[in-house]
This record gives structure tokens, C-alpha cells and sequence, in this order.
């Protein structure tokens, strides 16, 4: 099984949340944890964030980074998708696609049931 995290389920387990920390680590359990440059680049961007800085510590995010480049899987799509409406998702789903993964774990309303009948 791979899995695809997105950015915001990546987020919030860093900054120690539960239930995103469970998602990440059922994921690692059960399965791998694929990774493309340009999700790993959108996850730094936004670790970088001001508003983030007062809740996770420099040392903490280089190994949360660290951590997440050593458990996870590279792959670099080849596809082109481009039917979210936050063009910044299509990245995930390029993701998906070129690894075969069984899933993504996203807290994002944008990837409902809508979404699913929108692209099957």
C-alpha cells in the first residue's frame, strides 16, 4: 500500500496534533509514504510560515523534514492533472497517480465525495 499525506495532514502532525500523528503512523504501518519534489517543497514553504514559528521550533521542523525525506518514497510524475480547484492540489494527485497510490490522506473538503465522482 502507498499513501499519498497531504501538506495540511503533514502540518498539523508536526505541530503534534493526534489525530494527523495516527494518520501519518497507520499509514507508515501499514504501508509507504510516497513523496514527490514538489510536495516536499509546498511542505517546507509552508512550515516556513511566520504564523507557524511560535508553535514549532527550528530543530523540530529540520527533523520533522528529516524524518519525513527518510521514511518516504521519492517518485517524480510525469502526468500533468489539472482538476482541482485549488490548482495548488493537482500536485497530490499527480503523486497518486504516478506511484499507484491506494490513497491520500487529506483533511481538505475539496477532495469529497464531489470531487471523486468529478473525476471518475
Amino acid at each position: 500500500m502507498i499513501f499519498v499525506l497531504d501538506t495540511n495532514v503533514l502540518v498539523s502532525a508536526a505541530l503534534g496534533d493526534g489525530h494527523c500523528r495516527d494518520a501519518l503512523q497507520t499509514a507508515l504501518r501499514i504501508g509507504k509514504l510516497a513523496i514527490s519534489t514538489d510536495t516536499f517543497l509546498e511542505l517546507v514553504r509552508v512550515l516556513e510560515r511566520p504564523r507557524l514559528q511560535k508553535y514549532l521550533r527550528e530543530e523540530d521542523k529540520v527533523d520533522f523534514l528529516s524524518s519525513y525525506l527518510r521514511i518516504s518514497k521519492s517518485f517524480e510524475p510525469m502526468e500533468c492533472v489539472l482538476v482541482c480547484r485549488d490548482a495548488r492540489d493537482n500536485m497530490f494527485l499527480e503523486l497518486a497517480l504516478c506511484c499507484s497510490a491506494t490513497a491520500i490522506v487529506t483533511r481538505d473538503a475539496d477532495f469529497g465525495i464531489e470531487f471523486y465522482e468529478k473525476i471518475s
